[in-house]
């Protein structure tokens, strides 16, 4: 199991400073990193950025609106098949959850018709059940692939070995994200909070997950500091 980085954590700092930041990640051991934008770039000016401190992409988050045709040939470039949808409007109730599948399900259509392997990022209220007893993520399609936000699915009271285990084989990707309570929105590195990925980390490798990728949702210190605490967690746990 290979480690990325989610570029949202260091949103900033990669405006301020995109090819600084990259190195950064790079010499802290991170081997690859998930895109959420491309930063006013050609697709081609980023793969080479990337390629200067060796870089892979692992995935790339998309949003509802994205132009498929477009991302195609940006993908191919990057060097990477696989997209993920990162945000719907949180569901309440079974109708809002059946119609946020519907949406999910015609966009994962389009894209995978288009050749690329589509995927759904779960915030807090994708995977609890329900009155009827059935969670969002459990109406998705299997051929979804699903990128477990551990950290989110903690919060919401969602046992996260459980979830891996019901995900195995479907989860080639998950979060890596630690919050130091539940009911609190205080992000921290990796092992800093209450997740528990000292026991989340190994299993993860042992169900085939081929990417970690950390993502700390706002710093709470420099960012050195917090991305090297993160890794150090991780690689101490694998």
């Amino acid at each position: 199991m290979r480690t990325a980085l989610q570029l949202y954590t260091v949103r900033a700092e990669c405006e301020h400073d995109l090819a600084g930041t990259l190195r950064t990640v790079a010499q802290l051991g991170y081997e690859g990193v998930e895109l959420y934008s491309l930063h006013g770039l050609h697709a081609q000016e980023l793969r080479a950025a990337l390629d200067d401190h060796g870089l892979a992409v692992a995935g790339r988050h998309i949003g509802l609106d994205v132009d498929v045709d477009a991302l195609v040939d940006e993908q191919r470039i990057l060097g990477c098949d696989r997209v993920a949808l990162a945000w719907i409007d949180p569901v309440t109730t079974p109708a809002e959850r059946d119609a946020a599948v519907e949406r999910i399900s015609a966009l994962g259509a389009q894209v995978r018709d288009a050749g690329l392997a589509f995927g759904f990022h779960n915030h807090w209220t994708e995977t609890p059940r329900f009155d009827d007893g059935v969670s969002l993520l459990e109406c998705l399609p299997p051929w979804i692939w699903l990128e477990l936000d551990l950290g989110w699915a903690w919060w919401a009271g969602t046992s996260p070995v459980d979830l891996l285990e019901w995900a195995r084989g479907r989860t080639p990707l998950v979060h890596a994200k630690d919050l130091r309570a539940r009911g609190t929105h205080e992000f921290v590195p990796v092992g800093d909070g209450g997740v528990g990925y000292s026991r989340l980390v190994p299993r993860a490798a042992e169900l085939g997950v081929e990417w970690l990728v950390v993502e700390q949702d706002e710093l709470d210190r420099p960012m050195r500091e917090a991305l090297q605490r993160s890794i150090d967690a991780v690689q101490a746990a694998a």
